[in-house]
């Protein structure tokens, strides 16, 4: 009797309903804390607003929001819509796994799959990064579902041979688009975290599917993509001519010549992408800057990748030539250079072999011969990924603006990475151990994040940072680095990325469908072949 019931229960569709709504509002909770580093266990969940702690008759899936009119029933304010939807499209996506295969043992790794698979879409969506937790537990669904699939329920068809195959890949399928994309574009054309999504996802469904999941994740991709991108273009000039024309309405009264030519370097470079008339005029002021022999290695660095990224090889030579061997600072002059975004090559190693490229035929050698003696020191990185660590380290920097920068060091080593909970706790630990009231230190952070999150496509934080931004300039003295931010902002928004492609939301829609309608879809494809060429 007590089985019969049993079941009765897991043959109801409305249980797996009700089932997934209650997990939907566990996966907000997944979505929410884990891209910001918080515990998805404790604390119990509170309003983000006031937090207000929310009792358990105000956390009922989608009717305590519909009751409650979408807003906290302490401070009043609205409560995002993405709530009750993320429950319902849950709940609405359990039940049709029930549908689809029945009360069967295979909804033990369906159901957590594809919940870990809904996590990485949102999350990946919102902050273009893959939490390294997530893609452990979809490894680990992954492992669990070959090792029924071998010893119990045959319900994927796949041997482990075929398993191990799958996981290589997906993997490699990836591996070789990011490798092409550092060759051809010299930058990462998918991220680490999308390699192991459809590496783990490969594990449990085979290589013929996970091709499948990859082909359908990409089309997923495209169709999506062609319509922002349209959008897009009419936006990049503008916003990118924004930033500039801003910047150029700032009078700075620097008297250092290596400012004046930072400031150049990145005007030539702008000028040279909207086709400005002063182009030829920048490039004749800084030739005469040059003449004077006090100028710094760094700023001779950086204006070769200047002249190399306007595609003028010939000047760019003339100024690394320019370069003095005898100076005793030059390794840490070129590990400072080459880890800039002087040129769209985020990586250092990228913008040292270009160095490496070009020093082959001046300076009688002497430079190649320096970078090759010394090329695993410029590029040796001493970086921790322990945010404990680095508080305990920032708090024995005595100087204040060297406690800032050390900060806002590590912020951009974790935008690189994608680590965007350690972001948000670098962000914490500047506001609560440096002192933002003093101007200069102000400038220098509000300027720096609003580039970071820009380059993050975080763009409304952004913004938000900017105009705090504007309204300190208004009140007080402009430093340089705040006026090279704003032309580094209207680079990037112009040249180095036309539109950022979360890929890993479309892979995972990729590997739901194949998992679910694959070997269908690859018949009818066949068909489909078959009726037009034979």
């Amino acid at each position: 009797m007590l089985t019969e019931t049993f079941r009765l229960f897991f043959s109801s569709w409305f249980i797996y309903l009700i089932f997934g709504m209650l997990f939907g509002s566990f996966l907000n909770v997944v979505i929410y804390r884990v891209p910001n580093g918080l515990s998805i266990v404790s604390p119990p969940s509170s309003c983000p607003k006031c937090g207000h702690r929310i009792l358990w008759y105000e956390n009922i899936p989608v009717l305590s929001w519909i009751f409650l009119r979408g807003k906290c029933s302490r401070c009043k304010l609205p409560i995002s819509i993405e709530y009750p939807i993320v429950e319902a499209l849950v709940g609405l996506i359990t039940l049709g796994l029930f549908l689809y295969t029945g009360p069967s043992i295979s909804l033990l790794i369906y159901i957590p799959l594809v919940y870990t698979l809904f996590c990485i879409m949102v999350i990946d969506f919102k902050t273009y990064s893959i939490p390294h937790g997530l893609n452990i537990t979809l490894f680990i669904i992954c492992v669990s579902g070959v090792l029924l699939n071998s010893f119990g329920d045959n319900f994927t068809g796949i041997s482990l041979l075929y398993s191990v195959i799958g996981g290589v890949t997906g993997f490699g399928i990836l591996y070789i688009i990011q490798a092409a994309g550092k060759i051809i574009y010299k930058q990462d054309a998918v991220g680490m975290g999308d390699l192991f999504l459809l590496g783990s996802a490969g594990i449990l469904l085979g290589p013929k599917l996970i091709v499948s999941a990859f082909i359908l994740g990409s089309l997923t991709a495209v169709i999506s993509y062609i319509v922002p991108s349209l959008i897009n273009l009419k936006k990049r000039k503008s916003e990118a001519l924004y930033y500039k024309e801003l910047a150029d309405k700032i009078t700075c009264n620097s008297r250092d010549t290596d400012e004046e030519l930072d400031l150049l370097g990145l005007r030539l470079q702008l000028s040279y992408n909207f086709n400005d008339a002063d182009f030829n005029d920048i490039e004749k002021r800084i030739f005469n800057n040059l003449n004077n022999k006090d100028i710094k290695n760094i700023t001779i660095l950086r204006l070769f990748f200047r002249f190399t990224a306007v595609e003028n090889k010939t000047k760019a030579i003339e100024i690394l030539n320019k370069f003095k061997l005898d100076s005793s600072d030059k390794a840490n002059d070129i590990r400072q250079a080459v880890n800039e975004d002087l040129i769209g090559y985020d990586s250092p190693k990228d913008n040292f072999d270009l160095l490496t490229d070009f020093s082959k035929n001046i300076l009688s050698g002497k430079l190649l011969k320096f970078l090759n003696e010394n090329k695993e020191l410029i590029l040796k990185e001493s970086f921790t990924d322990s945010v404990e660590d680095i508080l305990k380290e920032a708090q024995l920097i005595p100087d204040v603006n060297d406690r800032l920068n050390f900060f806002l060091k590590y912020n951009r080593h974790f935008q690189f990475n994608g680590y965007t909970a350690e972001q948000k706790k670098i962000i914490e630990m500047i506001e609560e151990n440096i002192d933002l009231s003093e101007n200069s230190l102000k400038q220098i952070y509000l300027s720096e994040i609003s580039y970071v999150y820009f380059k993050d496509f975080f763009f409304d934080e952004s913004k938000k940072s900017f105009d705090c931004l504007l309204n300190v300039i208004q009140k007080e003295r402009i430093l340089p680095d705040t006026i090279k931010k704003m032309y580094n902002i209207s680079l990037f928004r112009f040249v180095f990325y036309k539109q950022r492609l979360a890929f890993g939301p479309f892979l995972a829609i990729g590997i739901m469908l194949s998992l679910l309608w694959g070997n269908i879809i690859i018949s009818k494809y066949y068909e489909f072949l078959e009726r037009m060429f034979l």
